[in-house]
């Protein structure tokens, strides 16, 4: 059975982007690139919302990218993708595939299915969809030392309690925590 992972980054009060879509805020140094690059050779299938999605196709493929982080981008360019859409028809990333319709159902099917394990990137409405379906084995919030005016929450919609452990933390020389949960 295949894991479903979650891995956003937050604000110090809990934004995961403000409400004009930005994420530039987000402390992405040396030494979280490194931590990027390791993660990324663990070949997870990485899932997105479309939003989420069109972010990271406006950049990892670009030239800018492949000179800033060249490892991550190579392994965000080359791993296995699935974007949660209703109205995308075609993804132009690489090795991406678009899932419609009853995501839930489908990604519960999925995750009983032969293959790697999964990591949602961002995509904060996925992350609450999947949380109030039991769907999340573990959760990686890596959290930034910044406070934004306003923005968007990641468990936003919520409609049950989500109960959760403490079962590693990292802290990074810019002042970025990352916490890492799973699912009691």
């Amino acid at each position: 059975m295949r894991k479903l992972n979650s891995y956003t980054f937050l604000s110090l009060n809990g934004y995961y982007k403000d409400l004009n879509e930005d994420t530039s805020w987000h402390q992405h140094g040396e030494e979280e690139a490194k931590f990027s690059e390791t993660s990324l050779e663990a070949e997870n299938t990485l899932l997105f919302g479309r939003t989420t999605y069109e972010m990271m196709n406006s950049f990892w493929p670009t030239p800018m990218a492949a000179e800033m982080f060249p490892k991550v981008a190579q392994g965000m360019n080359s791993a296995k993708k699935i974007v949660f859409s209703n109205t995308l028809k075609e993804a132009e990333w690489e090795n991406t595939s678009i899932i419609s319709g009853n995501i839930i159902e489908q990604i519960t099917k999925l995750k009983q299915t032969e293959g790697s394990d999964m990591t949602i990137l961002g995509s904060g409405s996925i992350v609450a969809q999947f949380s109030d379906a039991g769907l999340i084995d573990t959760y990686q919030i890596m959290i930034d030392p910044v406070a934004l005016p306003s923005g968007h929450t990641l468990f936003n919609g919520i409609k049950a309690t989500l109960n959760l452990k403490l079962i590693d933390s990292k802290v990074f020389g810019s002042g970025v925590i990352l916490l890492t949960y799973e699912k009691q």
